[in-house]
């Protein structure tokens, strides 16, 4: 009976260390492989990183032999196998996560193809529906030297065969179409939200039967520096559109961000979305800010340093759905309003207080969109967003919303957000917030002008609301910039 036993309990002891010598193999590999991604990964300042190797390696020396070799108690081997498994949980978990933070950057710094929109247009009580439908017929398109347009119409021919005659106004081309002078027209999407902005009704009395869009070529603008030893400007463009970060559209928030690595200084500069510019791939016409989005993120960076006369490093893209879904995977944020007011035509009706606010992502967009309720329009605006980005950086810097909000953060906003920054400089940043978790001073100013009505460059023949450049308040924006630039403290 005792050999019995004897025998049934090396029979057990056998099996375990077969178990347990492949188990802990298993375990190497994604040792090994965990902290491969976390070096590959670069995000931890080195003291940290090699405190983590360090304490990797330790618990592979405890753990690894005690399952591999035979000479060791069944209780050793077995209290070993419980701990690897935990781990090899825990390192699984740090795998997943560290890749979709590689992708997320991946993603992010992939500058994508911007498409611009060409419409056709017809009356909603036509029988026109789609491009079938102009098999053959005459469109009426706007009289442009633009080679976009060009393009467009070629693609457009390409689908079905039209004949074009071109118009020089744009509000008759829009005239001529709802009084029946013209069945159809064909015009890119800045005049036609001009054309929206402008004439009451057309787009509800009109549809677009067909969709024609033309890729924009993107150049690389970035102007690199050492993002944690010299200071760099940032350019905020937030489109007026909703989904894919790729389609070309106004720029309705326009903000330099300047940070300053070793002051920890970050100043937030305004510049309203109305104010008059030049652009300079076109000759220098006058035109206003926000069209130079419908030009690409390209032409906004070259207006800005023309009028300017600074070097913008890197930008980042945004629109409305990067906010709302970033505010929301943050948990939301506080911020302080400088006025109690209700929003205005956005659907739904916001309500804010004067002084502390709690706002979800919806509300945010709300709060930096609105301003019609204020006096100063636009200008009050220009501060409301300045308000939230304030709160989104206070909130996304603090060491708790980072641990605990950072996956849903990645997810919410890597398809709504383009930044030319490299993934090897956004890694360094995060290693330098890491490295102690420094305290940033932002602040906060807008650049102003006179309010005026002038036809532009991008809205043909139409009169519409621009700013006036005030050269003292641009000039002492730049002052402000280059102060804390050169890091003194003002």
């Amino acid at each position: 009976m005792r050999s019995d036993k004897h025998h049934k309990k090396n029979k057990e002891s056998s099996s375990l260390h077969k178990f347990t010598k492949v188990w802990s193999i298993l375990y190497l590999l994604v040792t090994i492989a965990f902290a491969g991604i976390l070096v590959y990964m670069d995000l931890l300042p080195f003291k940290y990183l090699c405190m983590a190797i360090g304490i990797i390696a330790v618990l592979l020396l405890i753990i690894f032999p005690a399952m591999f070799f035979r000479n060791f108690k069944k209780s050793r081997k077995i209290i070993s196998l419980v701990l690897s498994i935990l781990l090899m949980l825990a390192y699984g978990a740090g795998i997943v996560y560290m890749s979709g933070t590689i992708d997320f950057f991946s993603k992010i710094t992939k500058i994508g193809v911007q498409m611009e929109e060409y419409y056709v247009v017809a009356r909603k009580d036509s029988d026109y529906k789609d491009e079938n439908s102009i098999k053959g017929k005459t469109v009426q398109t706007y009289l442009s030297n633009e080679l976009n347009y060009s393009e467009a119409k070629n693609k457009l021919k390409e689908v079905v065969d039209v004949k074009y005659e071109m118009t020089e106004s744009l509000s008759e081309l829009a005239d001529g179409l709802i009084d029946q002078s013209y069945d159809t027209i064909f015009v890119s999407e800045a005049h036609y939200t001009t054309i929206c902005s402008e004439k009451k009704n057309f787009r509800s009395d009109t549809k677009i039967i067909y969709t024609v869009e033309v890729e924009k070529e993107t150049k690389d603008i970035v102007k690199d520096v050492n993002v944690t030893e010299e200071p760099f400007n940032v350019y905020i463009s937030g489109l007026d559109t909703e989904g894919s970060i790729s389609t070309v559209s106004r720029s309705d928030v326009n903000m330099i961000v300047t940070v300053n690595p070793k002051t920890h200084k970050v100043l937030l500069t305004s510049i309203p979305r109305d104010y008059e510019i030049k652009l300079p791939s076109k000759q220098n016409v006058l035109d206003k800010l926000t069209h130079t989005g419908l030009y690409g993120i390209e032409e906004t960076i070259a207006s800005v340093e023309q009028l300017m006369g600074i070097d913008i490093n890197y930008y980042v893209k945004v629109n409305y759905t990067t906010v709302t879904k970033m505010v929301d995977a943050i948990g939301g944020i506080d911020i302080n309003s400088d006025y109690a007011f209700t929003t205005h035509g956005m659907g739904v009706y916001y309500a804010f207080n004067e002084g502390e606010n709690h706002l979800d992502g919806s509300m945010a967009l709300a709060f930096a969109r609105e301003r019609k309720s204020f006096s100063d329009g636009d200008f009050q605006r220009n501060k409301n967003q300045q308000i939230v980005l304030e709160g989104v950086l206070k909130k996304a810097l603090s060491s708790t919303t980072i641990l605990t909000k950072y996956t849903s953060l990645l997810n919410a906003v890597e398809d709504n957000v383009e930044i030319n920054m490299s993934q090897k400089d956004m890694q360094k940043l995060i290693k330098m917030q890491m490295d102690g978790m420094p305290s940033w001073n932002i602040q906060k100013q807008s650049i102003t002008g006179t309010p005026d009505s002038k036809i532009c460059f991008s809205t043909g023949d139409y009169y519409v609301a621009v700013v006036d450049v005030d050269q003292k308040s641009v000039i002492s924006a730049v002052d402000k910039i280059v102060a804390v630039m050169e890091g003194e403290k003002k």
